[in-house]
């Protein structure tokens, strides 16, 4: 699979959008329901983070296929944040959500901007 990109506007309205793209190329990826209802809700949250800074005209996400046998999705605000990750973040509600759902969470700066990163690997078929 080749990596996909989307950029939305970065309005609350139009993240059905990204959740609906997580779980195609997660089908695509012979995720499990399971696993794909896990990328959807990591990236709702994800988005809902993001949004919450003033002046995002548009949100990107790009999802790679790793090698390993998982995905790698990352979200980005095209907003300038003064302070990102938010201070105390790691005890909101919303990081405990993403960080749950995926094998990997974290907050990062890609290009001056305010992102996350999440990586969700599959569970071999037969190990449930």
């Amino acid at each position: 699979m080749s990596d996909v990109s989307v950029k939305v506007p970065a309005r609350p309205d139009v993240v059905h959008v990204l959740r609906s793209v997580i779980a195609s190329v997660a089908a695509r990826a012979e995720f499990t329901y399971d696993e794909i209802d896990d990328l959807r809700l990591a990236v709702d949250e994800a988005c809902a983070q993001l949004l919450s800074l003033d002046g995002g005209a548009g949100l990107t996400m790009i999802v790679r296929d790793l090698e390993t046998g998982g995905i790698e999705v990352l979200i980005s605000i095209d907003a300038e944040a003064a302070a990102w990750p938010p201070l105390g973040v790691e005890h909101t509600l919303g990081w405990q959500v993403f960080s749950a759902l995926a094998d990997e969470a974290r907050f990062e700066l890609v290009e001056g901007h305010p992102a996350v990163r999440l990586t969700k690997r599959r569970v071999p078929a037969g190990t449930i």
